[in-house]
């Protein structure tokens, strides 16, 4: 892999524990600021300012650069006004004459959080606040954030191929911060691929069955390749260690040596380069180039949830695909092995899969159907409420 990608050395940074790193810089930076506006804080703002001021001046700046300042009499009393005429509430009878569907649901949605779970028993359930994440879990300037790009799977071609068919071209999925205290397998959860949702069980004879699962709900194995170390996901017993043969094949070539951990390996534990590309595998052969990018201590703007990562910064859109007879509509069905179509496979839409291969509910001629990947949770909650 090293030898490989051997290119992006030069623009890769030096091996790094991430940990004693922010560690350092994290105590750098606390040194160097103000968290409390006391007489030690202001006293070093002046310093910082390079200016010596009497006690007297020093409350009148503060006088006249506090926030009240900011509202004018004005207008505060346009808002009571408005507070008084109800421009702020919105009548009722809005909510029932007209179809604000998207009000309708937040106030749905409210409601059901605001309603306690309950057990068998009809006995509402107790959780352990000391393990609930609070609101400022996190502490400015004592985490940092990584930032990490994942990016598709592409065809690699061997050098010695004498005519390349075509030019494998990175093109990035995503980009996903995690927090240093967090582990390789809550990054995982992050990374989303079509592969996984994939639907491998042939349907054509009851076209009307709805998916049980998707792949990724199936198939859980996978691992990350960072440095020289494999960190496989052992989540669940059935889980196979892909790393493995990967270690068989390499002692035979006297290629390592190589380390084997778990998924449950901090981020903040890495002994690893920045810009350099490591890989995630999942689904047998599915493999994803992954470049930790950037890194930086939490701030006083940033989300002070440690349940809000890790979170999609950024994320590359999809086009879906169209159906291959009426090129209007999405793709939700992949047939192959067709006995009336000169292709091996061939995307329709639900509309004309069913036209074209069934009469009065009856497959017609020989072929193998097979759900397109999708997400059926997403799709019902973009699916329109109907109207009554």
């Amino acid at each position: 892999m090293d030898q490989v990608y051997k290119l992006y050395d030069r623009q890769a940074s030096s091996q790094i524990c991430i940990k004693d790193y922010f560690h350092q810089y994290s105590e750098l930076i606390k040194s160097s600021m103000c968290y409390e506006i006391d007489k030690q804080s202001e006293e070093k703002i002046f310093q910082l300012m390079g200016t010596d001021l009497s006690q007297a001046r020093i409350l009148l700046m503060k006088h006249y650069c506090s926030i009240d300042n900011l509202t004018l009499p004005v207008e505060a009393a346009i808002m009571e006004e408005q507070e008084k005429q109800g421009y702020v509430n919105i009548p009722k009878r809005i909510l029932d004459n007209v179809s604000l569907e998207t009000i309708k649901v937040l106030e749905i949605l409210s409601k059901q959080a605001s309603v306690k779970p309950r057990n068998q028993n009809g006995i509402p359930i107790k959780y352990d606040k000391s393990r609930s994440v609070g609101d400022n879990s996190l502490k400015p300037y004592e985490e940092f954030l990584v930032y990490i790009r994942i990016y598709e799977p592409f065809k690699s071609q061997p050098r010695s191929l004498k005519y390349r068919t075509s030019i494998p071209v990175l093109k990035l999925k995503s980009v996903i911060s995690i927090l240093g205290s967090q582990t390789l397998y809550e990054l995982r959860q992050k990374i989303m691929c079509q592969s996984d949702l994939s639907i491998t069980k042939e349907i054509s004879e009851n076209s009307n069955q709805r998916p049980e699962s998707m792949a990724k709900d199936v198939y859980q194995s996978g691992f990350f390749y960072i440095e020289d170390t494999f960190y496989n996901d052992t989540s669940l017993l059935t889980n196979i260690d892909y790393s493995n043969i990967i270690l068989e094949w390499a002692a035979v070539r006297d290629i390592g040596p190589f380390k084997v951990a778990t998924m449950d390996a901090l981020i903040n534990s890495l002994y690893t380069k920045f810009g350099f590309p490591w890989v995630y595998q999942h689904q047998g052969c599915c493999e994803h180039l992954i470049v930790l990018t950037d890194a930086r201590l939490v701030t006083v703007d940033d989300v002070l949830t440690s349940s809000a990562y890790p979170r999609i910064e950024k994320i590359r859109p999809v086009s879906g695909k169209n159906c291959i007879y009426c090129g209007i509509f999405n793709v939700h069905w992949i047939v192959t092995e067709h006995d009336r179509i000169p292709h091996d496979t061939s995307y329709f839409c639900n509309r004309c899969f069913i036209s074209y291969n069934y009469v009065d509910g009856k497959k017609v001629g020989n072929f193998k159907a097979y759900s397109y990947p999708c997400i059926p949770q997403l799709m019902s909650i973009i699916r329109r409420p109907k109207k009554s």
